[in-house]
């Protein structure tokens, strides 16, 4: 009962930073089955991108949680932004059955850079249960060991649930092959909540940070293209520097945000920002693997 009133303090304080001064209805990349019926709906405004939507299942705690490599691709490296936390994903099981899932940036680990994949609806690595990410607009896919999928066709995985069961069973990665992440309950309950237009959204960012972020929203004008900009975000809980070390370089540069998919424009100043906090995470990883080496 305290979780939850801690829960509903939050949604109502932080609830009106975004009500108001947003026209139009949210922007969504959606899947339908073969009766056009809307399976899922995968916001893709700004906003959407700053965390995961806060829903029953993972309000309670009703999910798993693995680990996934980050795609190491120039389309997946364009997409990359340290205000970005989430990333495409969707898992499908062997009944046909959907389960929303989303690849979180957990920084490098091991010298590889690491998605955080949570599936909604389980909470044991099953065998049966396979996952793919995608890019921001789903036109690329990826198996969680960063492999591309090859000839992926983007509409009729948007359109077509059985298109999606049969490309999951061919190239997803089955849960049961990927590592556990334990903590992300723990993680994700001290998370604030929003309100937001695609419904309740929980963020690890502060109340101020997402004041200043909301601010240079309206510079850009990709809502109408689905193009998710990126003005909100920030690395989970899990590598626990993300937060600050993105915040500390935005504020000092003042750098402004561009557009999430691999098609969005970006000035080189940003992307010499996008870098430099890249670097900075891998940085981090090899002083974590050096202190280990040192302190088995």
């Amino acid at each position: 009962m305290r979780l939850l009133k801690t829960y509903v303090s939050r949604f109502l304080i932080a609830s009106v930073i975004f009500l108001g001064g947003c026209a139009g209805g949210p922007n969504n990349v959606v899947l339908r089955n073969e009766k056009s019926e809307v399976v899922r709906e995968m916001g893709v405004d700004p906003v959407m991108f700053s965390g995961i939507p806060f829903t029953e299942n993972i309000r309670t705690g009703n999910f798993v949680a693995v680990l996934a490599d980050f795609p190491q691709t120039a389309e997946s490296y364009a997409e990359w932004d340290p205000l970005r936390v989430r990333y495409q994903a969707h898992a499908v099981g062997s009944d046909g059955r959907e389960y929303p899932a989303y690849a979180l940036f957990a920084g490098f680990i091991g010298g590889t850079p690491r998605y955080i994949v949570i599936v909604e609806g389980v909470t044991e690595r099953k065998d049966d249960i396979r996952i793919l990410t995608f890019s921001t607009l789903l036109s690329k896919a990826y198996s969680l060991k960063a492999k591309p999928v090859e000839a992926f066709d983007a509409k009729k995985y948007k359109d077509s649930g059985s298109y999606r069961a049969e490309i999951c069973t061919v190239a997803g990665t089955p849960l049961s092959e990927s590592r556990l992440v334990t903590g992300m309950r723990d993680a994700i309950a001290n998370w604030n909540v929003y309100r937001t237009k695609s419904g309740p959204l929980a963020t690890p960012l502060s109340e101020r940070d997402v004041k200043y972020l909301a601010g240079i929203n309206p510079q850009y004008g990709y809502w109408e293209k689905f193009t998710g900009t990126a003005k909100v975000g920030a690395s989970p809980d899990y590598i626990g520097s993300g937060v600050g070390l993105v915040m500390d370089f935005l504020r000092a540069g003042g750098a402004k945000s561009a557009g999430f998919d691999y098609e969005s424009v970006q000035s080189r100043l940003r992307q010499g920002y996008n870098m430099t906090i890249l670097e900075a995470m891998r940085q981090k990883d090899v002083q974590r693997m050096l202190s280990q080496k040192k302190n088995p």
